[in-house]
C-alpha cells in the first residue's frame, strides 16, 4: 500500500481518508522543505537523584530542526496533561528519563505520589484515573496520533509491559508509525546540581547525540540506532544498555522509517527484505559511498549496497561497523554451535587482528525487530581486565546465518594497572554517590584506562505503581582510585 498527502490528507491505512493536520510515511530527500511545518518535541531534564537527560532532548530538537521540523525541547520537566497534549501535536514525539513497562516519567512531584506519569494504559484506560498520570490508550485510535512518524520511549525497559500497559503494543493500536524502546536497562550521565548540559555528552546523552546526528544524514531508525551504538562503544568500550533497542510500530517495516518529513507518494506498508548471508563487505553490490563523521570526528566512508546492508570503513579500509536486515519469519534452522561457528568465520574474514583465542565474553538472544530471531556474539581479545582494549560484537539470524550487525572498535589502553582491589573500588564508588545499602558489584576492565565498573542497585523507587529502576554505576581508575564517570538508570 502507498501513502500521499494532499492538503494535510492521508490516505489511511484502512483506506479512508480522514482530514488531519500533519502527515508523515518516508524519507524526504536532505534539505528539502516540507508542503507545511511539521512539529517535533523531546522532553528531559536533571532528576533529583541527578540522572541528566537535558543534552538528549536537545540533541534531538537539534537534529530535527536540521531536516525540516518546528522542533521544541522541554528540559525542566513536563506536566503529565501537558506531556499528552505535545504527543497529539508531535510528527516526532522524544521522551528521555526515568522509565519502566508501561510508564515514563516527565516530571518530579514534592512527593513521589506526585511525580507526573506518561503510561501505556490498558484497554480500560482511556480517562485519567490518578494526579498527574496521563495515558496512550485516551488517544483515539488511528486519529489522534496517527501522523506520528516516530516515537522515542528513551527509558528503562519501556519495551516491557508493566501494570500499566505495553508501550509498544498501544502505539501500534493507535497508529503510531515507528517506535523506538528498550528490553533492559539503560544509563544516562549522573550529575550534581548546577552541571551545564555541555558538560554531559556521556553515556546515554552520547548515544541519543550520536543518533541525531546519523538520523539527518538519510538513514533508517534501526540504522541511525545501529551506528549510534558502535559509537558509543567506541567512545566508552560499553553499549551501557543502549545496544538492546526494540522497534515496533504500525507501519509494516517500522525500522526501516526514517526522521525525515514525508514526500508525497512514499510507501508506506512496504515489507522489509531479509539480508542475504554473505561472506563480506567485498562481495556486495554498492549503490552510494559517501563521507561521515566518526564518533571522534575522524572521516568514516560510508556504503549502501543493493542487498539491503550499510558499512562504514575507517580511513584504512578496516571494516567499522556494518547493519543489515533479519529475516522475520520462517523456521530457526540454526542451531547454537552453527551461529556460533559463522560468526567466526565472518569475524575472522573481516576484522584484522581476531583470532578464535579471544574470548566470548556474551552470547545471548536479542530482538529488535518483531519476528527476528538473532544471536548476538562479543569477543574481548582477552579476559576483562587485561591489556589489548578492543571489543568486536557481531549479531547472527538464525533462520540465514547471515550477519546482520557488526561493530570492530577499539580503545587506547595497552597496559595494565590494576593497583586498586574490587573492594577499594567498591569503597569509592559507594563514597562518591552517598550510599551504603545497595548491592554493589565491581568488574575490571580497560579501555582508554585500566578501571573498575561498579554498579550499584537500589532495586525499585518513585510513585507507587509507577516505580523504575534505581540502578548508578561508577567507573574507578583502577590505578589511582579517582572516580572517572557515573551514570543512572
Amino acid at each position: 500500500m502507498h501513502s500521499t498527502k494532499d492538503s494535510g490528507r492521508r490516505h489511511r491505512r484502512g483506506g479512508s481518508l480522514l482530514a488531519l493536520s500533519v502527515a508523515f510515511v518516508c524519507a524526504l530527500t536532505v534539505g528539502a522543505q516540507p508542503a507545511q511545518a511539521v512539529g517535533e518535541t523531546s522532553l528531559g531534564r536533571r532528576f533529583n537523584d541527578g540522572l541528566d537527560t537535558r543534552l538528549s532532548a536537545t540533541a534531538f530538537r537539534d537534529a530535527a530542526r536540521t531536516i525540516g521540523y518546528t522542533g521544541t525541547s522541554y528540559t525542566s520537566g513536563r506536566s503529565a496533561d501537558n506531556a499528552w497534549a505535545d504527543g497529539m501535536d508531535a510528527g516526532v514525539f522524544a521522551l528521555f528519563g526515568h522509565a519502566n513497562g508501561g510508564i515514563f516519567q516527565t516530571d518530579e512531584g514534592a512527593t513521589d505520589d506526585l511525580d507526573a506519569i506518561l503510561a501505556a494504559g490498558r484497554t480500560y484506560d482511556v480517562a485519567p484515573i490518578y494526579e498527574n498520570v496521563r495515558f496512550f490508550t485516551e488517544y483515539l485510535p488511528y486519529t489522534d496520533v496517527d501522523d506520528m512518524r516516530l516515537l522515542v520511549l528513551a527509558g528503562c525497559d519501556t519495551a516491557q509491559t508493566g501494570q500499566l500497559g505495553n508501550f509498544n503494543d498501544v502505539a501500534v493500536s493507535r497508529g503510531i508509525d515507528s517506535v523506538i524502546s528498550f528490553s533492559d536497562l539503560v544509563m544516562y550521565p549522573a550529575t550534581t546540581s548546577g552541571t551545564l548540559p555541555s558538560a554531559t555528552n556521556y553515556s546515554g546523552n552520547y548515544f541519543w547525540s550520536r543518533f541525531s546526528y546519523h538520523a539527518t544524514t538519510s538513514v533508517s531508525v534501526s540504522t541511525a540506532l545501529s551506528r549510534a551504538r558502535s559509537d558509543l562503544v567506541a567512545k566508552e568500550g560499553s553499549a551501557g544498555g543502549w545496544d538492546k533497542y526494540v522497534v515496533r510500530g504500525a507501519a509494516a517495516n517500522p525500522g526501516a522509517v526514517t526522521l525525515k518529513p514525508a514526500a508525497e507518494g512514499e510507501p508506506l506498508n512496504s515489507r522489509p527484505v531479509a539480508t542475504p548471508t554473505f561472506s563480506s563487505p567485498a562481495s556486495l553490490t554498492p549503490v552510494s559511498t559517501t563521507s561521515a563523521e566518526g564518533p571522534s570526528g575522524e572521516p568514516l566512508t560510508t556504503v549502501r549496497t543493493a542487498e539491503g546492508v550499510e558499512y562504514r570503513t575507517d580511513a584504512d579500509g578496516s571494516l567499522y561497523d556494518l547493519v543489515g536486515v533479519p529475516s522475520t519469519s520462517g523456521e530457526q534452522s540454526l542451531d547454537a554451535a552453527e551461529v556460533r561457528a559463522a560468526a567466526e568465520e565472518f569475524v575472522g574474514r573481516n576484522v584484522p587482528g581476531w583470532s578464535a583465542d579471544w574470548e566470548l565474553v556474551a552470547e545471548e538472544s536479542v530482538s529488535h525487530v518483531a519476528g527476528d530471531a538473532v544471536t548476538l556474539l562479543r569477543w574481548r581479545p582477552t579476559e576483562a581486565g587485561h591489556p589489548g582494549a578492543r571489543e568486536v560484537t557481531v549479531e547472527v539470524d538464525r533462520r540465514t546465518g547471515a550477519v546482520t550487525y557488526l561493530s570492530a572498535v577499539r580503545g587506547t589502553a595497552d597496559t595494565v594497572g590494576f593497583v586498586v582491589t574490587a573492594e577499594e573500588a567498591v569503597a569509592a564508588a559507594r563514597a562518591a554517590i552517598g550510599d551504603d545499602h545497595g548491592t554493589a558489584t565491581a568488574a575490571p576492565d580497560t579501555w582508554d584506562t585500566s578501571r573498575w565498573t561498579v554498579t550499584v542497585d537500589r532495586g525499585l523507587t518513585g510513585r507507587p505503581g509507577a516505580e523504575t529502576p534505581d540502578v548508578e554505576r561508577v567507573t574507578v581508575d583502577a590505578r589511582s582510585g579517582a572516580v572517572l564517570s557515573r551514570t543512572k538508570s
